[in-house]
């Protein structure tokens, strides 16, 4: 399970990972999983994404 991501390749990864979760998420804890990584990729888009 991805718990931070500070470089480009681990959104990479994070983001192949919630791709592979929404497909068909298993149980309770791949949908905790997908909210998780929701939450980590807003957070590192905002901080490297954004122009401003």
């Amino acid at each position: 399970m991805i718990y931070e991501i500070e470089t480009e390749e681990d959104y990479q990864q994070a983001l192949i990972r919630f791709l592979d979760i929404c497909k068909d998420p298993k149980n309770a804890t791949e949908v905790k999983e997908m909210y998780l990584l929701m939450d980590l990729m807003s957070k590192y888009e905002s901080e490297n994404c954004s122009e401003n």
